[in-house]
């Protein structure tokens, strides 16, 4: 999936669907306009949360923005597989997130990195759905 476009729309889409495989609602925002997060997701019993879907079509760094910390706000990283077994899924509370694009920027202060984190330091949180509030 070349287009980073299509690779963002992609990701997000598969998010979502293995949000409602684990009993959750899902609605999508309206992208840019809503900065916070990507998707709104409700539970069973009405707690609610926010995720941000970050997509990516190759193993590469994870741009991704630090944001003030936000109540129920969580990271869904996506590695678009070329097919549906090649997907991966990193799921990260937003503290860890804004943890690992803080330790990227303090290891390179010579540069003007852009925010992010390398692909490796994503992979701790492998399938770690157990991280969003339970259905």
């Amino acid at each position: 999936m070349a287009n980073s476009n299509r690779t963002q729309w992609a990701a997000q889409f598969l998010a979502a669907a293995e949000l409602v495989r684990r009993h959750c609602i899902v609605s999508f925002t309206m992208g840019n306009t809503t900065p916070m997060a990507d998707l709104m997701v409700g539970l069973p019993d009405g707690q609610q949360f926010w995720v941000d879907v970050k997509g990516l079509a190759a193993p590469n760094a994870w741009l991704v923005k630090p944001k003030p910390a936000m109540t129920a706000l969580y990271y869904i990283l996506v590695l678009v597989g070329r097919e549906r077994a090649g997907d991966r899924f990193f799921i990260l509370r937003q503290s860890e997130c804004n943890e690992l694009i803080r330790r990227y920027l303090e290891g390179h202060p010579s540069a003007k990195p852009i925010p992010s984190f390398n692909w490796g330091d994503a992979f701790p949180f492998e399938n770690r759905w157990d991280i969003l509030p339970a259905a």
